[in-house]
């Protein structure tokens, strides 16, 4: 730090722990802004904002709960991603700050921010099925070895860690309702890459709890149970499987292809409204009372239960319905497929996925409000309006 006449130039300067800054970095640390005068006494007594760094910021979640967390004035929300499409209406907002990169070089900035935040949520993954048995190995480095390393920071600063456990967790039990405190988690054979995915995750909920018993690290686990609305996935995704089930679905009535229905499609699915699970997310940030340490909580929405047949069957009535159906081919009609040769011969399914919310009950006076076709409509709604329409018949 050097002087200048009557000023204060920051250069550089080391925060600890061998983490080197750069002047701006240093001067926003420090919350000094250029041209105002350091008095003896604090100039403004205003409380600090809660700073919150999420790590898949342009994801699904990511881009909700940033939404909802500017819709506040006490938070400042910091985020890194790969892309920056889902979170461009931000990226002016004076409490949110944007670095495009990859999680697994920017590991420099990660740890600083970790340091520099209040609360982190390591939202990056991949999460979906068909990923997992055709890149099972990519899918155990991203999903639990660069989160085990987030994990290690928060441990190291004692930062409160809110992590998206999943759904997943539970595999094949067999219980009514997948309950957090009492239901076993059952897995397939190790010949079967499909569980990768719940493992890494089942995993990473052990380690997280371990070091909040043994070093006194502030968590909670939450486990979403099929989010959707929109901008979830993209259908660009889609053409290549690479999506889940509703954006899938959506792709084959905008390309006029059958929808094709994995098993017959009878597997069960309990699916939450993307506003629903954003509101419970928050309440968890927010953690009134401290109520949420410590704690695994389901957010879903038992209510929504349904097929994936049926959800086809919903969102086909809906999309005859939409004022730009003209614009589309015709419904090619419903295609049942094997799921060994759409995800391959290392996939196996879950008949039923209905989670018990007594816990988002207790801790975060939480219930799910919205049905299952509004959540339908507004997600077709979207993907429709994002089709470039010059090249579809009318």
């Amino acid at each position: 730090i050097a002087c200048g006449d009557g000023a204060l130039e920051i250069v550089t300067g080391q925060a600890g722990d061998g983490i080197t800054m750069q002047g701006s970095q240093l001067a926003q640390t420090l919350g000094l802004v250029q041209g105002s005068r350091l008095n003896s006494q604090p100039a403004c007594t205003a409380r600090r904002r809660t700073r919150v760094l999420i790590l898949g910021v342009n994801g699904f979640i990511g881009n909700h709960l940033t939404e909802r967390l500017l819709r506040e004035d006490h938070y400042e929300v910091y985020g890194l991603d790969i892309g920056s499409d889902a979170i461009s209406r931000f990226l002016n907002h004076p409490h949110f700050h944007f670095v495009e990169g990859d999680i697994s070089i920017h590991s420099e900035w990660i740890e600083y921010h970790v340091k520099k935040c209040d609360v982190v949520l390591p939202l990056v993954a991949i999460a979906t099925p068909i990923e997992y048995t055709r890149n099972p190995l990519r899918v155990f480095e991203l999903d639990f070895e660069e989160n085990l390393r987030i994990i290690r920071y928060c441990v190291k600063y004692r930062k409160r860690i809110i992590f998206p456990s999943t759904s997943e967790v539970y595999g094949m039990c067999s219980d009514k309702y997948f309950d957090e405190d009492h239901s076993n988690l059952i897995v397939g054979p190790v010949n079967k890459p499909r569980w990768i995915y719940s493992v890494s995750k089942q995993l990473l909920d052990r380690v997280i709890w371990a070091y909040g018993e043994k070093e006194g690290l502030q968590f909670t686990l939450f486990r979403p149970f099929n989010w959707m609305g929109p901008r979830l996935d993209n259908l660009n995704a889609a053409r290549i499987g690479s999506s889940r089930a509703i954006t899938q679905l959506i792709l084959n009535l905008v390309e006029g292809s059958p929808i094709k229905l994995i098993d017959g499609g009878k597997q069960k699915r309990c699916f939450t409204d993307i506003r629903d699970g954003i509101e419970a997310l928050y309440r968890i940030i927010e953690n009134a009372g401290n109520r949420c340490d410590g704690e695994i909580i389901n957010i879903g929405n038992p209510e929504n239960e349904a097929s994936i047949e049926e959800l086809g069957e919903m969102l086909l009535a809906s999309f005859e319905k939409h004022p730009l159906r003209h614009h589309f081919p015709p419904f090619a009609g419903f295609r049942v497929v094997e799921s060994s040769s759409y995800y391959g011969k290392g996939y196996q399914d879950v008949e039923h996925r209905k989670p018990s919310i007594r816990n988002a009950h207790r801790c975060l006076d939480w219930e799910p409000k919205i049905d299952m076709q509004e959540t339908i409509d507004e997600t077709l709604d979207f993907f429709l309006r994002t089709v470039d329409l010059t090249d579809k018949p009318s």
